[in-house]
């Protein structure tokens, strides 16, 4: 994150960087902490969503509205800081972040296996959270551990 000498970089810069910008790299524990918080997030967004909703939908066998709800526009908004992040993971092993769009292929690939569609996911994630990142600074940004001053 370009940061001028000397000066702290705002609260919201930090956010704003982490969750909605594709440059720079994070660490594991960064990672970790930041898509599962967004996991958390999001299971929060549906619990309540499917609080509010007058019928909860897996109860009954009608197709879902056409509309678009409030709670499908959180989910939606809410893949972009997952992307972020991911990216920034993907730059901290020295791999371009245009790897992040093999996850659109993941769905396809539990299917070929006869696996659910979790299972690949969490192996993505599970590994992106043990590989360590490469050492030093890369093409694309400040060794986070460096940075941390680890």
């Amino acid at each position: 994150m370009p940061v001028q000498a000397g000066s702290r970089p705002s609260v919201l810069s930090t956010f704003v960087w982490f969750f909605l910008l594709v440059n720079g790299r994070i660490g594991r524990q960064e990672f970790s902490l930041g898509f599962f918080g967004l996991m958390l997030a999001d299971m929060l967004v549906i619990r309540i969503g499917s609080k509010l909703d007058s019928e909860p939908r897996y109860y009954t066998n009608s197709p879902p509205d056409d509309d678009i709800s409030i709670l499908r526009m959180l989910l939606i908004a809410s893949l972009w800081p997952f992307a972020a992040i991911i990216v920034k993971r993907l730059h901290d092993l020295n791999v371009s972040g245009w790897w992040a769009l093999a996850i659109l292929g993941v769905p396809h690939l539990a299917a070929a296996l006869h696996v659910k569609y979790w299972i690949p996911y969490l192996a993505i994630v599970a590994t992106l959270s043990v590989l360590p990142g490469s050492k030093g600074d890369n093409r694309f940004g400040r060794d986070p551990l460096a940075r941390a001053g680890i």
